[in-house]
């Protein structure tokens, strides 16, 4: 599932609750399933921050990659020990929250238990622009 403006953890309380606003929104057809509302809603956020200019990604917001990658550990433990963490429906770990705000800022789509599955995530996207630069 995609993540945007809101953490999508695998909680049916919570999917259920965002396909109620789909819902509410109008945006989801008779017959709809659940997930079919949420990627309904998601899309529609997108295309909210789409007219209101708001940037895809904290890099494409102007945040330098040198800079946010010397503060990233440092993020990731700042929002660990948020006092507001713990009211979170799933305790997330560091390395999660890392992976986040790794995602976040290069406009990747977030997928919980994919984390473990991108472990050299700082250099894909350098990668990425050694690819481009060749082309």
């Amino acid at each position: 599932t995609k993540q945007t403006a809101f953490s999508q953890y695998d909680r049916p309380q919570a999917r259920r609750r965002y396909a109620e606003i789909a819902d509410h929104l109008g945006l989801s057809a008779p017959g709809d399933r659940t997930a079919a509302k949420i990627e309904k809603l998601l899309a529609w956020l997108e295309s909210i921050k789409a007219e209101l200019g708001i940037p895809k990604s904290i890099r494409e917001a102007g945040v330098q990659e040198a800079d946010f990658l010397a503060h990233v550990d440092k993020l990731s433990e700042d929002a660990f020990d948020d006092q507001c963490t713990g009211a979170n429906p799933r305790y997330p770990l560091i390395s999660e929250l890392k992976q986040i705000l790794l995602d976040t800022y290069y406009g990747r789509d977030f997928t919980e238990g994919e984390v473990a599955a991108k472990k050299d995530v700082v250099a894909a996207p350098k990668a990425e622009k050694k690819a481009k630069k060749s082309a």
